[in-house]
């Protein structure tokens, strides 16, 4: 059984279209086809179904399962060869959210590749539940998520706490307090109260977001209703309303640590902590603990770790 083939079938699988798939393997529609036959023939089973569209046989299934372990073994057997050998070239594969990635990469990959100019970085940007997969089935080496991280067999490193803000801009506490706000903004600095703000307009995450979920435990949790006004995909979207004054909102402290000190300063607006263990989260860097990680990847989780740290003291945190 040839790995080559194994890993076109992977491949056919996972784009579950002819074209598609050879178009990814740059070969040919026939050759793919060919490679699939005489897998079908070898095994003595049919793999796919192809009419009336293509559609996994239950041998295809079982077949993918064993396809994506052997893969995932002749990979790792690569990887343990170039570390034994002292190869410095490689590649790795990093799963991470896109609002994460956006906070905290440019502090993390130019440095790992000036580092480690031969080992390249592939990028998976989904969301917790299809990085959870790739890395169980071994598409991943590293996820970079918040917990909890919900697959047996992964271990992880934690990279920082993380706490939500509320952000409100200057107008609206200077309308509101009148010439107690500058008084009201140091108070709320120290110990917030969410309720002082329970007729002022809220424009937050949808559902389904991990912030909006933290914060409405919260927020049930003290018996608050906020003033929902609007509702957003994108957290930059609703940071930047809530600069204009349009109403509050709820910012990742991460996302504070990698904002330019001049944004920080030109938004106009007042960042209070938010000070409850539902309001933190844990930022963390996952692998699979029966899975080889090669050197490239722990080194990897260095330069994380030292890419943190470097984001928090430019932003006057403590590391």
């Amino acid at each position: 059984m040839n790995l080559n083939t194994i890993n076109y079938y992977i491949a056919t699988v996972e784009e579950m279209n002819i074209t598609h798939a050879a178009q990814r393997l740059f070969i040919s529609q026939q050759a793919l086809s060919n490679h699939i036959a005489r897998l079908e023939e070898e095994l003595g089973v049919k793999l796919f179904n192809r009419s009336p569209v293509l559609s996994l046989t239950y041998a295809g299934k079982r077949f993918y399962e064993y396809a994506l372990q052997m893969s995932n073994i002749e990979r790792q057997i690569h990887q343990m060869v170039d570390d034994v050998n002292e190869n410095q070239a490689g590649e790795i594969r990093v799963g991470i959210s896109h609002t994460c990635g956006r906070a905290i990469l440019p502090s993390i990959l130019p440095k790992f590749k000036s580092e480690h100019p031969l080992v390249d970085v592939q990028l998976v940007e989904e969301n917790s539940a299809e990085m959870e997969n790739a890395l169980r089935r071994g598409s991943l080496d590293l996820m970079i998520d918040f917990l909890p991280i919900s697959i047996d067999g992964a271990v992880y490193s934690e990279l920082t706490k993380e706490r939500l803000f509320l952000v409100v801009s200057k107008s609206l506490l200077r309308e509101t307090f009148g010439k107690d706000a500058q008084k009201t903004i140091k108070e709320f600095r120290k110990n917030l109260d969410m309720k002082a703000f329970k007729d002022f307009p809220f424009i937050l995450l949808k559902k389904g977001n991990r912030v909006r979920a933290m914060l409405d435990e919260y927020m049930e949790g003290i018996k608050f209703s906020p003033n929902i006004i609007l509702e957003t995909e994108n957290t930059e979207t609703a940071f930047a309303l809530a600069s204009k004054g349009m109403g509050i909102t709820v910012y990742p402290e991460l996302f504070m640590w990698a904002m330019p000190e001049k944004n920080v300063k030109e938004a106009e607006v007042e960042f209070f902590p938010i000070r409850d263990k539902q309001t933190t989260g844990t930022l963390v860097i996952a692998n699979m603990v029966e899975r080889y990680l090669p050197t490239a990847a722990s080194r990897f989780i260095e330069t994380c770790k030292e890419g943190i740290d470097d984001i928090k003291t430019r932003a006057g945190v403590s590391a």
